[in-house]
């Protein structure tokens, strides 16, 4: 008897301690979930405040539709001003009329709360969702100025039957409840449900909130008892944690039949034989087990673990993989994995130092663990080399699972006091048509990731039969360019940048161009990547900035009134010297500082933006001048954009194409020169082609700008005529775009 008690008081401990992995684990998905869609709506409401969507609402539904495509599990947006009325839903077509919940006290009440709320995002109660026609739970984000005070807000319904997926995917036994407890006693989320409107539409007074109440100073523990609202009158055992930051709690419960069938299973057998040995053997036995059992598992895990990050290593990474490919070859059932690093990991480390790195990777590590399911197996390679095995996982599956991991990291990652904006780069290989064993599926994975860096970065490639040629294609590129670097191949062309009303010529910007030994022109479309991804790029930046200035000094001395910008790239940007170098330039050539203008594109300058804010100001305390390139590409903070020491904001081509039309680009560029004129910037257009752009410009308030209308990228000798020419006042732009 006394025996027996033992053992199913240890049946109930060790499912105590499962369900609280459990809980923690899912308040942890709970709270990863909810910050992640906060964080993906601050850019968005910056987007939309520059749109103007209180007075022009439907100029919004794209950016809102591409938001929701990024977070399925969202079922509609809304954006509503701060009176209450609805401006535009996506659940609705253009023109259709919008539901007013004004004069309704249950809606206005939350609402005036969340406007007042100075939190990033507020998470409403569970409503019936007249619009979409099912339960679900509003999210609310205030957009507001700088003083402050709100705009409008922007709404995101969470659908309770589809939003909150991941209350699905957790291994537990049938009967089992899984859920998410506001400290009000409302159900935040549940799963399964079989009544919505019970479970929902009032607050709850089962033994989860009672213990809660009891001690409210707890932020994790467990429960037991009858709960009439659930669809089982079982005896339960529960256990609770609190969200890191949310007046939440996540649940899991299970009836105690499924503990005594454990018990049961576990001890009938052996039950006689166990009894007459018990007075003997049994307790030393027990003992010397368990202590061996937990020794074992304790070396081995050591052996096994990432002591960074806390992930399994490669050896243990190794040991899951021959696992999963027997299992597979065994029950026929296909698998993926995803081999990912970080892009520009290097420059965090050779810029912030390794500890910043080790820091990051451990975020890194928590982030995309909280992104998975709970069978995935996730673990760092060595450096920023990480493997997630999908078990049961099939191309179109993994292909979301990878969109999803990219996604999360558009959120910066919080280091220190660093704002780290970063992302990775995919491969994925399929069991078993990418290889049927160990070696074959990461040398493969590995190959596919390489093809996603060389596709842009930021993304996902699955592996396909000629990836690894392409690979080698690479290699090759990059010997030849280390071989032209030595060669002196590389040349500059200079394209002008002129004044839109007089077409008179202000500025050259310096691009690079390379003809190898064969007479063969590569496009820096192919080799810039390149040369950034192998480290070429510091060398040939370097070369480009002395090339570039030591031209315009000569330009100067002949007497032609013009400047030279220079484009830095990410890795230059991030060189801790970058400062010494450009002052050693500017002065061994005796070119004034004024007349160099250093262009940065938007994403580079969001990777760490204290850091650029820094790095930007030291260049304009010597003179130099800033120019922010690509402007409108990226997500970056107005709070940001305000504090950076630049001059210019370039517009990108991607939206100078269409700021003829009545478009959505057009609003877009419309906003981007008044914000620079609010911030006192000039605004140099980029990519006009047509007399159309021009003039299209100019009316919005533009006055500088460059493309193939005024002329093509020359050599220094063909831009010297175009020099002359202007210098002359003849009508040089024709002669030169072809």
């Amino acid at each position: 008897m006394a025996l027996g008690m033992i053992s199913w008081d240890r049946e109930q401990a060790d499912e105590r301690k499962n369900l609280s992995v459990l809980s923690g684990f899912l308040a942890s998905a709970t709270q990863a979930f909810f910050d992640d869609l906060g964080h993906g709506l601050d850019p968005l409401g910056q987007l939309l405040q520059q749109i103007d969507v209180v007075n022009h609402p439907e100029a919004a539904r794209s950016a809102l539709e591409k938001f929701q495509k990024r977070y399925p599990q969202v079922g509609a947006m809304a954006v509503i001003d701060t009176s209450g009325r609805m401006l535009i839903n996506t659940a609705l077509p253009p023109g259709a009329p919008l539901p007013d919940y004004r004069h309704t006290t249950d809606y206005m009440a939350p609402f005036q709360a969340a406007l007042d709320d100075p939190g990033l995002y507020t998470i409403g109660r569970p409503e019936y969702g007249q619009v979409i026609g099912e339960w679900r739970f509003p999210f609310r984000y205030t957009m507001r100025d700088e003083q402050g005070q709100a705009l409008f807000m922007i709404q995101a319904a969470i659908p309770l039957g589809t939003g909150m997926h991941f209350l699905r995917n957790l291994s537990l036994p049938s009967n089992s409840l899984v859920g998410i407890l506001r400290e009000d006693g409302f159900q935040q989320a549940r799963w399964p449900v079989d009544n919505p409107d019970k479970v929902y539409g009032r607050p709850l007074n089962g033994p989860l909130i009672k213990t809660i109440h009891a001690q409210p100073g707890l932020r994790d523990g467990y429960f037991t008892g009858f709960s009439p609202w659930m669809y089982t009158e079982q005896q339960r055992l529960g256990a609770y944690s609190h969200l890191a930051t949310l007046p939440m709690y996540a649940y899991v419960s299970i009836p105690y039949s499924h503990i005594w069938n454990k018990w049961w299973e576990h001890n009938s057998p052996v039950l006689g034989i166990f009894l007459v040995f018990v007075a003997i053997f049994g307790t030393i036995s027990y003992w010397v087990r368990i202590h061996e059992r937990q020794h074992s598992d304790e070396l081995l895990s050591q052996a096994r673990r990432d002591s960074l990050t806390g992930l399994t290593n490669r050896a243990g990474a190794e040991e899951l993989l021959e696992h999963q490919i027997r299992a597979a070859k065994e029950s026929g059932r296909p698998f993926s994995i995803m081999f990912f690093d970080l892009d520009r990991f290097k420059d965090i480390n050779d810029t912030l130092g390794h500890g910043i790195g080790d820091q990051l990777l451990a975020e890194v590590g928590k982030r995309t663990a909280a992104t998975l399911r709970h069978h995935d197996m996730l673990a760092r390679l060595g450096g920023d080399e990480f493997l997630i095995i999908l078990p049961d996982c099939p191309p179109a599956a993994a292909a979301r699972t990878a969109q999803r991991l990219i996604v999360v990291f558009e959120a910066p990652f919080q280091v220190a006091q660093h704002r780290l904006k970063m992302s990775c780069s995919i491969g994925l290989a399929f069991f078993p048509d990418h290889g049927t064993d160990r070696e074959t599926l990461l040398k493969h994975a590995d190959t596919a990731m390489y093809e996603a860096k060389r596709l842009g970065r930021s993304g996902f490639a699955c592996f396909e039969a000629g990836l690894g040629e392409r690979l080698q294609q690479r290699l090759t590129l990059e010997a030849k360019m280390r071989d032209a670097l030595v060669k002196q191949q590389f040349r500059l062309h200079y394209q002008p940048i002129v004044d839109l009303e007089s077409g008179r010529i202000l500025c050259a910007e310096a691009l690079l161009r390379w003809r190898d030994d064969d007479g063969v022109e590569h496009s820096p479309v192919q080799f810039i990547p390149v040369a950034e991804e192998s480290g070429l790029i510091l060398p040939l930046g370097e070369w480009v900035l002395k090339t570039a200035c030591a031209q315009a000094k000569a330009w100067l001395d002949q007497g032609f009134d013009l400047s030279m910008a220079v484009n830095l790239s990410t890795r230059q940007f991030q060189d801790p010297d970058l400062l010494g170098k450009v002052t050693s330039v500017i002065g061994g050539c005796h070119l004034p500082p004024s007349r160099l203008e250093l262009e940065i594109t938007e994403g580079a300058a969001m990777l760490d933006a204290e850091s650029s804010i820094e790095v930007l100001g030291a260049l304009k305390r010597i003179g130099v001048r800033i120019a922010i390139d690509d402007f409108g590409t990226g997500y970056s903070s107005l709070s940001y954009l305000k504090r950076l020491p630049a001059d210019t904001i370039k517009i990108d081509k991607n939206f100078v194409d269409g700021v003829v039309d009545e478009s959505e680009d057009q609003a877009i560029v419309r906003s981007i020169i008044a914000l620079a004129h609010a911030l006192d910037k000039d605004t140099i257009a980029e990519g006009i082609e047509t007399e159309e752009q021009k003039q299209a410009l100019e009316k919005a308030g533009c006055h500088m700008g460059q493309g193939y209308l005024f002329s093509r990228p020359l050599p220094a000798e063909e831009f010297q005529a175009l020099l002359l020419a202007d210098a002359n006042g003849s009508r040089w732009t024709n002669a030169y775009v072809n």
